[in-house]
């Protein structure tokens, strides 16, 4: 156990909040790659395939602020004009429309739940 003074209160409650800051921004970090990791597999497994290279196309781009946050972008290199037509569905060239399937949108919901139930459990004392 440790004894702090009236004079050192303020430092040791200043030295605890950027402990514990350094902390969250690790875990916060961490989670959200991991986060970012299963939504590029659930899209990926839940992706049109016609010859495969649109599914095998899903990437993830980290970007990191000068302050520290970090965010993923989950993203397709392959054939990225096609990710709104295979997900909301188009008009066909001589009429009629093909079908969207839904398989990003799923995938974020999912991935909005996961970060902030592993926030949650990561962050909680």
């Amino acid at each position: 156990m440790v004894t702090i003074g009236p004079d050192g209160l303020s430092d040791a409650v200043q030295a605890a909040l950027e402990e514990y800051g350094d902390l969250a921004k690790e875990v916060t970090r961490d989670t959200v790659r991991k986060v970012a990791r299963t939504c590029r597999q659930e899209i990926r497994a839940a992706s049109p395939r016609r010859t495969g290279r649109y599914a095998k196309g899903w990437r993830i781009s980290e970007t990191v602020s000068p302050n520290g946050d970090v965010s993923e972008t989950v993203y397709n290199a392959a054939a990225p004009n096609l990710t709104h037509l295979l997900e909301n569905g188009h008009a066909k060239v001589n009429g009629g429309r093909v079908e969207g399937k839904a398989h990003i949108a799923p995938a974020e919901r999912q991935a909005e739940a996961n970060l902030l139930e592993g926030l949650e459990k990561e962050l909680s004392l």
